[in-house]
């Protein structure tokens, strides 16, 4: 019912009817949304080269789905996965961002998130997202890739 719904709707699929042109898939990336939301956007779009890049910690930090259950929805679409993880935002305060945590140190349940990923058959890339400065990111994409290994 937003006004801007449509106008959305439609040039997303313009992008997709022109990317289909040049046999790319147009991905979104999860996060602002609650899954069922964007699994109607999908739906909607109903373009088969649209798909989904699956952050499940935007979705925590956004509060907007259970990453485990969202991922279960909408599955079926997603071409790549960012592996990252956070907390949740703080209830009492409704515009509120979570905070992002190293990979295993939030509240994603990682081993569960990858269990999940082999549960519907996704065979894609694993991009390890961590978004801070310096030696620590380093540090944590290094302790990311030791935990993803033990879990892949």
């Amino acid at each position: 019912s937003d006004p801007v719904y449509a106008p959305v709707r439609d040039m997303v699929r313009r992008i997709c009817d022109y990317c289909a042109t040049k046999g790319v898939t147009f991905a979104l990336e999860t996060g602002q949304e609650p899954a069922e939301t964007l699994l109607a956007f999908l739906e909607d779009v109903n373009r088969p080269n649209l798909k989904l890049n699956f952050d499940p910690a935007n979705l925590i930090l956004y509060g907007t789905s259970e990453p485990i259950a969202a991922l279960k929805l909408v599955g079926k679409h997603v071409v790549s996965v960012h592996c990252k993880d956070g907390n949740w935002p703080d209830k009492s305060k409704p515009e509120s961002l979570g905070t992002e945590m190293p990979l295993g140190e939030g509240e994603v349940d990682i081993p569960e998130f990858i269990r999940t990923l082999k549960e519907i058959g996704y065979r894609g890339p694993l991009t390890i997202e961590r978004e801070v400065p310096g030696e620590q990111q380093k540090t944590d994409i290094r302790n990311a890739v030791e935990l993803l290994r033990r879990l892949v």
